[in-house]
């Protein structure tokens, strides 16, 4: 990594990131599980005043990008210039895979350029001054299709949760039917009722 510089005055964001950066970077280099990692130096820091606690922003972009770990270097991938993934730098990569991951799927919806600001900062604090310009061009792009990337994963999610629901209620109706079916086994007199019941109203027993 770049000489270190003095980053206090750059806020709690900007520190937040940088140590998400410093997990990713450890732990690939280690080939360990960077959640796991981010969580026992969390733990370190709350036992012990020698450890720096890891902040929850910290926690959200690292979980965020484990998460989207495919999806994220298959974006990145697509919007490099005449390098692959794998010939970057590793404290790159991981500059690239948390700005990415904030600018697409992250919680809070922080201006692109901010995003990309911050990333630039970090790549040229923690590496070289080469990997600047193609830092900034790759986040660049993939802010552009940000809108329509988060627009896309909204509409997923409304279409599963809805398909859920309509799975939760045809199954409630089911349930409703084999109950009214047992019911007019043990009560022909009731039989006719709940035939009715069932066949025009097919939601019947659901709750609101």
């Amino acid at each position: 990594m770049a000489e270190e510089v003095d980053h206090r005055s750059r806020g709690s964001r900007y520190r937040a990131r940088r140590r998400a950066v410093s997990l990713l970077f450890e732990a690939e280099l280690r080939d360990a599980d960077v959640v796991e990692l981010a969580e026992e130096r969390r733990r370190m820091g709350e036992d012990s005043q020698e450890f720096h606690d890891v902040a929850p922003f910290t926690m959200e972009i690292v979980a965020g990008v484990a998460e989207r770990l495919d999806r994220l270097d298959s974006m990145i991938s697509e919007h490099l210039r005449e390098w692959t993934l794998e010939r970057l730098p590793a404290v790159d990569r991981a500059v690239l895979r948390a700005g990415a991951w904030e600018l697409l799927f992250g919680t809070e919806q922080v201006e692109s350029a901010i995003v990309i600001d911050q990333s630039v900062l970090l790549v040229s604090d923690l590496s070289a001054e080469k990997s600047v310009p193609y830092v900034n061009a790759v986040l660049d792009r993939i802010a552009g299709l940000a809108e329509h990337i988060r627009a896309a994963e909204q509409a997923v999610s409304v279409l599963g949760s809805s398909s859920g629901a309509a799975s939760a209620s045809a199954s409630e109706s089911v349930g409703s039917a084999e109950s009214a079916e047992d019911t007019a086994e043990a009560d022909p007199d009731v039989s006719e009722d709940v035939s009715e019941a069932t066949s025009t109203e097919p939601g019947a027993g659901t709750a609101d």
